[in-house]
């Protein structure tokens, strides 16, 4: 569940040098015994934005979404590899993720809800329970506190939908993951916050919110299938199960586009 490979709970000797200089650069003039600060947060030493972090190892660096040319290299190989079946099934788009470091590829689906813009955490293949595990899990947060986002990858061309515009396996296969985790999360919020709170910064405390289940903060996504794989009667079925579930299915290009319009924001 831990994202990357290097430990952000620990800064270098040359990172926290740079990290005091930036703060003192920060300070632009005084009024009386205040400093008047700018924030130059883009411009700490990435370690030091993830330290800063609730989840240090876990966090979505905004920064790196400046790196266009790189996002948009990486998102055109993810979709020839769509195109070309070299990635057939949903290990070996959480794979290729992973191996390109492209975790903003799922963080770019909290485009999609309010939360997020001030701080995003991804834990991919989040452990509930022995039984329950989360393809991935983003926490984001506004100005209302945190939220989580449960993720469930499935197949990119396999049982999509019916000939009819109908759920195909795929899709029902994602429903039903959901509803079980959403009934565990109810019952079993308590385990919820003490496996999560494994992966926080040990200086910082978590908040209220991670503490009891408050259904209004948990969403669910449900990704499979191509564009072209739904009609006007599934794009129905869409937004029903949106409106009445709190599910939100996606295709494979919908999360590509939702990557280029985070890009354009240069976040969450």
């Amino acid at each position: 569940m831990k994202a990357y490979e290097r430990d952000y709970f620990v800064l270098t000797t040359g990172e926290k040098d740079e990290y005091a200089r930036i703060l003192e650069k920060e300070k632009v003039r005084r009024l009386g015994d205040l400093d008047i600060r700018v924030n130059l947060f883009r411009q700490y030493p990435k370690a030091a934005r993830h330290y800063l972090s609730l989840f240090p190892n876990n966090y979505l660096d905004i920064v790196d979404l400046e790196n266009e040319d790189n996002v948009k290299s990486v998102l055109n190989q993810f979709l020839s590899k769509l195109n070309d079946g070299s990635i057939s099934d949903e290990r070996d788009i959480a794979r290729f993720i992973k191996e390109a470091g492209a975790y903003y590829i799922i963080g770019s689906v909290l485009n999609y809800y309010d939360f997020g813009h001030h701080e995003a955490c991804i834990f991919p293949e989040f452990q509930l329970s022995s039984t329950y595990k989360v393809d991935y899990l983003l926490v984001g947060r506004n100005s209302d506190g945190y939220s989580f986002l449960f993720v469930e990858l499935e197949h990119p061309v396999k049982q999509i939908t019916l000939a009819d515009g109908e759920l195909g396996n795929a899709y029902r296969k994602g429903i039903k993951q959901v509803k079980d985790w959403r009934s565990w999360l109810n019952g079993n919020f308590s385990t919820f916050t003490s496996t999560i709170k494994d992966y926080k910064h040990p200086d910082k405390q978590i908040p209220d919110e991670f503490y009891s289940f408050d259904p209004t903060r948990c969403h669910y996504v449900v990704v499979a299938g191509r564009r072209e794989d739904l009609n006007d009667t599934t794009r129905r079925i869409r937004r029903e199960h949106l409106e009445e579930q709190k599910i939100r299915f996606l295709h494979y290009e919908n999360i590509i586009d939702s990557t280029l319009e985070v890009i354009k924001k240069k976040n969450y």
